[in-house]
């Protein structure tokens, strides 16, 4: 009976921490409730059947001196619950710090005039402005932000005012000019913050057109007008570049992105490609298996060896209906400033990428580094058509076993001195960067950062960002797979936790 109670006491404990860590009740979090609820639903039934006598005064003081410290543990629980919430005490014990302020929104907060302020504005039945509360509690204990509240009904002059439709939304004001977030979230704030931000330049960021390539404009799943709203948050000026109809890459260009082009680049444009980083230029380029020639060739002369193979990664698991491995969740990182916010809690997410090496340095003076890996037990497949099927490929050699390269960039010093260095980070995938995936896990930061190193911003904008909102995606998202391996890895501290408490009940009534 004890044991059950035991049992039934730790499963719910783990539950609710599952629940806790990852941010959602998973299926391990609810089997571990509904588990532990039976167990201590059976150990009182059992209990009531084998005791007797609850007239007797031994059994009423019993039960009233076992109520009693239930009781006060009770009230002990929630005293220290109103204490530390009085004293503004917090604690974020999630695997990834899911609500502590990232630091991209801490750096900015720094950036702001000092008259910034934040009111919320909520209709008292709002169940959501509790969580909104919290929320702007972190902001307003930086103190770089004045936070206050006004209900709806009594403020109906600056509802029209910023033109607020609905309860629990966020205006934001500084030096006159203000931004209202509808939906409040760590990321929503700080996108509304951004663009409250003055800036001096906007970077301008080119991609490129004119052969198949990933389209800035288009908003479907396949498209890629997620980076350039994220692009455009973040204060680069997003313009397309006709390759085939140009002359030169624009002076003006911080950055030039080229996403897997689905025919070959001609020959003006790859030497056009070559004029423009041997003049400090700064290129993004992804890649796909099996694209055409070109751009992994002119990568190569930059020192990039890119195979035409997909990385099969069996520490990965299926996501997105496709076969076991081929989209590889990495969550190892080289020593570079684009990956130096991301570690193995912080993972990021590739739709069959092709392995890109760091093989070899052009000019001594050159550098370059692998930034992303898949783990050492991943192997490289050329089966392309069984992998576009769904299925498992079946030639897999133990000489191609081994960690990869899903991301490398490279800098040389040229030119003049004191000239800017060109840079380049290339990607196995482009999916990564598609709107179905730039906001999956870290996805974002790794593209971001890449893009912020290759314009050669400050290493400060090279940061994390908050945690965005991702749509539901079918069969399993990449946050899914991720809160099932969590789940996985609490079960077995779970089960030994239990042993050792029955081996203790055990020899104290043994």
């Amino acid at each position: 009976m004890r044991g059950l109670a035991l049992a039934g006491a730790i499963a719910i404990a783990f539950g609710l921490g599952s629940n806790y860590a990852t941010g959602e009740l998973g299926i391990f979090g609810r089997l571990n409730l509904l588990a532990g609820g039976g167990a201590l639903i059976a150990a009182g039934v059992l209990a009531l059947r084998r005791s007797r006598g609850f007239g007797t005064p031994l059994a009423r003081g019993l039960l009233l001196r076992r109520g009693a410290i239930l009781l006060l543990l009770v009230l002990a629980s929630i005293g220290l619950e109103r204490a530390t919430a009085r004293a503004g005490l917090r604690f974020d014990w999630t695997l990834d710090q899911r609500h502590a302020l990232s630091p991209a929104v801490i750096e900015l907060l720094g950036e702001l005039p000092d008259d910034l302020t934040a009111t919320l504005f909520y209709d008292p039945e709002d169940p959501r402005v509790r969580g909104t509360r919290v929320l702007m509690d972190s902001f307003r204990g930086t103190g770089e932000m004045t936070v206050s509240e006004r209900v709806l009904d009594d403020a109906a002059g600056e509802a029209d005012r910023f033109g607020i439709t609905s309860s629990n939304s966020v205006v934001l004001e500084s030096e006159g000019r203000y931004e209202l977030v509808g939906r409040p979230s760590e990321g929503s704030i700080w996108e509304g913050l951004e663009r409250l931000r003055q800036r001096d330049r906007r970077e301008v960021v080119y991609y490129t057109r004119g052969a198949g390539e990933g389209d800035l404009r288009r908003s479907d799943a396949l498209g890629y007008s997620g980076l350039a709203e994220a692009l455009d948050t973040e204060g680069y000026q997003v313009r397309d570049l006709v390759l085939p109809a140009s002359q030169t890459i624009p002076d003006d260009a911080a950055a030039l992105l080229v996403i897997a082009p689905e025919r070959g680049l001609r020959p003006e444009s790859l030497a056009m490609l070559q004029r423009y980083m041997e003049g400090g230029g700064g290129l993004l380029a992804f890649l796909e298996p099996g694209m055409p020639a070109g751009l992994p060739e002119f990568l190569e002369v930059w020192g990039f060896d890119s195979p035409d193979a997909v990385v099969v990664d069996p520490a990965a698991g299926p996501v997105e209906g496709g076969a076991p491995g081929v989209h590889p969740l990495a969550h190892s990182y080289g020593d570079h400033p684009i990956t130096r916010v991301l570690n193995a809690n912080r993972m990021t997410f590739f739709l069959q990428t092709r392995p890109v090496e760091a093989a070899r340095k052009p000019q001594p003076e050159d550098r370059l580094r692998a930034i992303v890996y898949s783990s050492p037990r991943a192997w490289l497949s050329t089966d392309l058509a069984t992998i576009a099927r769904g299925q498992v490929p079946r030639d897999r050699d133990a000489a191609t076993t081994g960690r990869f390269a899903l991301v490398s960039a490279g800098a040389y010093p040229r030119g003049v001195q004191g000239a800017r260095e060109g840079r380049i980070v290339a990607f196995g995938d482009s999916g990564l960067a598609s709107n179905a995936y730039l906001r999956s896990l870290y996805n974002l930061d790794l593209v971001m950062n890449a893009v912020a190193w290759v314009a050669q911003r400050p290493d400060a904008s090279l940061t994390r960002r908050p945690n965005m909102l991702t749509e539901i995606q079918s069969p399993l998202t990449p946050q899914q797979t991720l809160t099932m391996f969590y789940g996985a890895g609490l079960l077995l501290p779970e089960l030994l936790l239990i042993a050792a408490g029955l081996a203790w009940i055990r020899r104290r009534t043994g």
